[in-house]
């Protein structure tokens, strides 16, 4: 699975980044990219608080199929598995990237991993991280995009108080 965006109309980051001199705007674009892609703390790598929700308020049964059933009771008796546990491996977290495409001026931010799809995608959320709390991609850009901006325009003075 392959989770990538494109920010488009967002009016307060276009407007900021047309006042940016050209020198400085792969600078400005450099740190908005990596706010948004973040930290531990804000943005895509930050997971959100864990909250045990169980598959049958999501999807309204447990399993799907009897070999699920099966596999599940398996895993759960020889330890393979802690269902409720809340033990997250960080793998999806951390498999967020920001890759500068050829003329530098733009930015693909991609999650390679099925978890990335599957607990972030505007599309393809499934319902249990719905549930649980997990934010979409849209929310998240829209929860950080003043960060970003500020982020930018730190850089940007950063790299005018060089030149």
């Amino acid at each position: 699975m392959n989770v990538s965006f494109k920010v488009r109309g967002v009016e307060a980051v276009q407007s900021f980044l047309k006042s940016v001199p050209r020198g400085a705007l792969k600078v400005a674009l450099e740190a908005f990219t990596e706010y948004i892609v973040g930290n531990d703390a804000h943005g895509l790598k930050h997971n959100d608080p864990y909250k045990y929700v169980t598959r049958k308020s999501a999807y309204g049964f447990s399993f799907f199929t009897d070999k699920q059933r099966r596999w599940f009771f398996w895993a759960l008796n020889t330890g393979q598995i802690d269902p409720g546990s809340g033990k997250r491996t960080g793998a999806t977290s951390e498999a967020w990237k920001a890759v500068p495409l050829a003329s530098g001026y733009q930015f693909k931010i991609t999650n390679n991993t099925a978890g990335g799809f599957y607990t972030r995608d505007d599309a393809g959320q499934a319902r249990q991280p719905a549930k649980v709390g997990w934010r979409k991609v849209s929310q998240v850009l829209a929860d950080n995009y003043l960060g970003g901006i500020r982020a930018a325009v730190a850089a940007v003075k950063r790299y005018l108080a060089s030149k």
